[in-house]
């Protein structure tokens, strides 16, 4: 018996969501790495996606890669409502004013 399109696709949707399930996530090319949230994709399908909704060129789901790493994206820190600056490593802070010599 042949699977319908429907019936593959929800297959592809349910190996994302297992993928991302308590992790987060980095774009392929990218270093920031993003929360994950569900987007509504095709249909009533939702995939996993950037909290922060940056892009992912024509909702490439393979674009998308899981990690265990801590969020890094600003954007994302704070839509989960985290104090961006206290989450991220003291070596990510910009230095504002040079040293005088």
């Amino acid at each position: 018996m042949t699977a319908s399109a429907g019936d593959l696709l929800a297959a592809v949707v349910a190996r994302a969501v297992a993928d991302f399930a308590g992790r987060n996530a980095y774009v392929r090319g990218g270093n920031a790495v993003h929360a994950v949230a569900t987007v509504r994709w095709l249909g009533e399908l939702e995939v996993p996606a950037p909290l922060c909704h940056v892009g992912v060129s024509g909702g490439e789901l393979a674009a998308l890669r899981p990690t265990t790493r801590a969020v890094t994206c600003r954007r994302c820190l704070r839509r989960q409502g985290a104090d961006e600056l206290a989450a991220l490593p003291s070596t990510e802070q910009l230095t504002l004013f040079p040293a005088r010599r």
